[in-house]
């Protein structure tokens, strides 16, 4: 099967919140989820409620495996019904606070965890 997709995907997941961002939500608390796999260019995550497509996110991610949390901007570009959930697919708008070296920092992390799980395999 031929791979499309541009940045390869690590299927770990990662603790993270979200907010939609439209003015009367933006105070609001975020929602606490987990990501199904993250990606340099996005990421998968369970969400309680349908997202429509273009909806565009704020996200925090955190992970033991990151120095602190990163923060994203994130458009949903799919949104999928999974049992009593709902799996979104977002693409990456903007990642970091004041660090233009985050984007990077999460595309070279997954690089090197696929090579470490190729060369175990």
């Amino acid at each position: 099967m031929f791979e499309r997709r541009k940045f390869p995907r690590l299927s770990q997941e990662y603790h993270i919140s979200y907010q939609t961002i439209a003015p009367e939500q933006f105070r609001d608390n975020p929602i606490a989820s987990l990501a199904v796999n993250i990606s340099g260019g996005g990421i998968c995550f369970r969400a309680r409620e349908a997202l429509p497509k273009d909806t565009m996110i704020a996200l925090e991610i955190s992970s033991e495996r990151f120095r602190s949390p990163i923060l994203a901007l994130a458009r949903v570009v799919w949104c999928k019904s999974k049992k009593e959930a709902y799996e979104i697919g977002a693409e990456f708008w903007w990642i970091g606070w004041q660090d233009n070296e985050a984007q990077t920092a999460i595309a070279d992390y997954v690089a090197r965890e696929v090579a470490t799980h190729k060369q175990s395999a």
